[in-house]
């Protein structure tokens, strides 16, 4: 009995060593998924972060697109209005100016002025984005066009 022992005693040590080198050898298994799993989330968390920076990226730049051509058509609703109200100051020096003048031909050319500045309107157009013509031409278009029609 007692070498019964003694051979389950040693059994019972070999499978203790066993066990103590297989938990030795899947100790550096399980530290290597264990780093590899931690790289791997790293990664997914790298990749979900630069995903979110290229979204708010993308979108800033909308903003600030959005903000670009809405300026640009205030400007050029600005320039309209300038050419505008500087064509109506040319006419109304041009009627103060003018002697001996009736009523009559001052409503006249007041409905001839409104035609003409409906024609300009409806003339303009863009070239590009957010540009007119250039505004020295047209003004020089429109003086010339005035002053012959009053002449």
């Amino acid at each position: 009995a007692s070498s019964a022992h003694k051979a389950n005693g040693s059994n019972s040590s070999k499978a203790g060593e066993k066990r103590k080198a297989d938990a030795h050898g899947s100790t550096p298994d399980f530290e290597e998924a264990s780093r590899m799993a931690a790289e791997e989330d790293k990664r997914r968390r790298n990749t979900a972060a630069s995903a979110r920076f290229r979204i708010k990226k993308k979108q800033r730049e909308q903003a600030l697109e959005r903000s670009a051509k809405e300026m640009s058509d205030k400007v050029a609703a600005l320039e309209g209005r300038i050419n505008q109200l500087e064509t109506e100051n040319k006419w109304l020096k041009s009627l103060i100016t003018e002697k001996n003048e009736s009523k009559e031909d001052i409503a006249v050319l007041w409905k001839k002025y409104t035609q003409e500045s409906g024609d300009r309107i409806k003339a303009e157009r863009k070239d590009g984005v957010g540009t007119s013509l250039n505004s020295t031409s047209a003004t020089t278009i429109s003086s010339s066009t005035s002053a012959t029609s009053l002449a």
